[in-house]
């Protein structure tokens, strides 16, 4: 049968599916699908909710028209109902929604200034909870003027709709920002990762606290449990409600968690001491749920996912599944149980998988597809790749996925394009690609090595492994990620004289850096990348994650800082770098290509800077991605190929 190759337009086009929630019962799965991107400027993303028959792999749309963002799908206790966010009314402000599994309309349920998020079903169905972070009153003008700084913050903070009374109420303090939050079993406490200010910087601080819901009034008070200096996440209650487990280690990303597991008593104060349940583990912890049994989680091990049990008394791992393939796509190794504890359904991709749902118990881990939602990818070249390792030069060792080209014979030596992942406490993953940053799919077809590095700073070898760049940014991760083009170049794959660089956000910073270091690469590709931490901390929304990851602030440690900016070795370029940025980033503001910009046209290299408008710190226009795409193969076509 014969192939063509990947366009910039299949990429964009795909409807991904996401956030599978099986039934109570095990028989149906609720799930999401929509666009990788938006239409227009003016347009919001669109999804929709879809049911699969677990038994038949049948699947029917159940709420939304693919005209609006519906997702967030969560079934009652009873699985007779399932809750979900949508902006069907206005695009802007997703709003609770209910709908009977049997049909009917779906019935809104709020109507509110700002989105309504993270749905939570209290145990006897009586209400559902949610965060929001807006106003209730209405009449509030929108944008004050002037807008002085740190003034009147909008605190998210959880709230409880009662669905017989039709009330709403607050269940946490107006002075507590939440970033996460768990419900007891017995629906009387909540847990929170929460912090007394309302920013994405205090995030990297935030603490864990209880709050008794049974009591809580409009001003509800709220206990901290513990103090950690790490990040945590995801917070998860012991079946007698007295325990709350979660994930900490030194953390990039809010919504990306990776780490150990830790434990403290929901009787505790701050001066509690968390219990470190996996201590020794070699591991990368992403997600958890403490059941019955124990503690179930999913991880990530060097090159493979992984689920397992943890005993929280001894501490004793054992071993569910482990596979190639990556469940959750890039994000938590997560699984949707169903209320026998022991069947379970998932999202699993790979190489040359793409994503779909599958069911599977506990007992055997046995696994089974329900859903085929693709269409027929035969029409592509179907991909090659592999996992390898390598030696850093001070002895770690290092792994990562190497994709090879479509036209591959061994008898001779092919381009090289080192795609540097974001984070940087995060990880590659086997995935077959989607949307707009699949650009190993492209590279491919130009018959260029593609290879997705994990350096140290990366989930999958246990929190010592995750924590060693912290104040070494541009160091050893650096080293690995260098070591890697050495090793396939020493087997003989690599062209040396064909080497490109890139990568988005903590990959655009090291190819920044990496072409401050080295003049080995033909061209580079910066996207959303720091290039002076001295003027991106004064500005950035989240300097929390650069006094983090370099283990002090700015003002504690200006000559770290400066000396681990590309900016401060421009005059070493030699390499032809590609900037590309969105303007309304808040991540990493777009002054920071703008700065390395200037330095590179000052010492005559070749290099080009694309701003998009109204583009966050990840793009979502389908005509801004599109470009972006077609603007990175045109750069790769003229310095790395021609």
């Amino acid at each position: 049968m014969s192939t063509r190759p990947f366009t910039p337009d299949d990429l964009v086009n795909f409807r991904v599916p996401f956030d599978p929630r099986l039934s109570p019962d095990g028989t149906l799965i609720a799930f999401g699908q929509g666009g990788t991107c938006k239409a227009d400027k003016d347009a919001s993303f669109h999804a929709a909710i879809y049911l699969a028959d677990v038994a038949t792999g049948a699947v029917r749309l159940f709420a939304g028209n693919d005209q609006s963002d519906d997702k967030n799908a969560r079934w009652s206790p009873d699985g007779q109902r399932i809750a979900f966010t949508s902006n069907r009314i206005n695009k802007s402000e997703p709003q609770l929604y209910l709908i009977e599994l049997h049909g009917g309309e779906a019935q809104k349920l709020t109507d509110l200034r700002g989105s309504v998020d993270d749905l939570t079903w209290r145990p006897d169905g009586r209400a559902i909870l949610f965060t929001y972070s807006g106003t209730l009153d209405k009449d509030a003008p929108k944008d004050p003027d002037p807008m002085v700084q740190d003034a009147d913050p909008h605190f998210t903070r959880v709230w409880q709709f009662e669905l017989g009374t039709q009330q709403l109420h607050a269940l946490t303090p107006a002075d507590l920002n939440v970033y996460e939050y768990a419900l007891s079993p017995d629906g009387r406490t909540l847990a929170l990762v929460a912090a007394p200010e309302a920013s994405n910087e205090a995030w990297y601080f935030a603490q864990l606290y209880a709050v008794d819901t049974v009591n809580a009034d409009n001003d509800p008070s709220a206990r901290q449990l513990c103090q950690m200096t790490l990040q945590i996440g995801l917070p998860t209650f012991s079946p007698d409600s007295q325990q709350i487990a979660f994930i900490a280690s030194v953390l990039s990303d809010q919504g990306y968690v990776g780490g150990d597991i830790f434990s403290v008593s929901t009787a505790g104060h701050v001066d509690q001491q968390a219990r470190n349940l996996t201590p020794e583990l070699d591991h990368t912890v992403t997600w958890c749920a403490w059941q019955p049994q124990g503690i179930l989680y999913g991880a990530r091990k060097i090159d493979h996912t992984l689920l397992g049990w943890l005993d929280p008394q001894t501490g004793t791992v054992r071993q569910i599944m482990a596979s190639i393939e990556s469940i959750g796509g890039g994000g938590m190794q997560r699984v949707s149980l169903a209320a026998d504890g022991q069947t379970f359904a998932l999202h699993m991709t790979g190489f040359n998988l793409p994503g779909d749902f599958y069911v599977g118990s506990l007992e055997n881990a046995a696994l089974r597809q329900v859903t085929h939602l693709f269409p027929d990818i035969t029409q592509w070249p179907t991909p090659h790749a592999e996992s390898i390792e390598w030696q850093s030069p001070d002895g770690t060792q290092v792994q990562g996925f190497l994709y090879y080209p479509d036209g591959y014979t061994p008898d001779k030596q092919y381009p090289l394009f080192v795609n540097v992942h974001g984070g940087p406490s995060a990880s590659y993953t086997p995935l077959y690609g989607l949307g707009g940053w699949a650009w190993h799919h492209l590279l491919r077809a130009r018959n260029c090595f593609v290879l997705l590095p994990n350096p140290r700073g990366s989930w999958g070898r246990g929190r010592k492994f995750q924590e060693a760049n912290v104040g070494d940014l541009g160091g050893g991760d650096w080293q690995d990620i260098n070591a890697g083009v050495d090793h396939l170049i020493a087997r003989g794959l690599v062209d040396s004289d064909r080497v490109a660089i890139g990568g988005w956000s903590y990959g655009g910073y090291m190819t920044a850096w990496a072409v401050t270091q080295t003049t080995r690469f033909r061209c580079a590709v910066a996207g959303a990348a720091i290039t002076n931490n001295e003027s991106n901390y004064g500005v950035v929304s989240i300097r929390g994650w650069q006094t983090v990851l370099f283990g002090a602030s700015l003002y504690d440690a200006p000559e770290l800082h400066r000396s681990r900016s590309p900016l401060t070795f421009a005059r070493n370029v030699k390499t032809p770098t590609l900037l590309l940025h969105g303007e309304r980033d808040d991540d990493v503001p777009p002054t920071q290509s703008l700065e390395f910009y200037t330095a590179l046209k000052h010492f005559g290299i070749p290099t080009e800077l694309a701003l998009y408008p109204r583009e966050p710190h990840g793009f979502n226009e389908r005509a801004h991605v599109v470009d972006m795409i077609e603007r990175i193969m045109r750069w790769i076509d003229r310095y790395l190929l021609a």
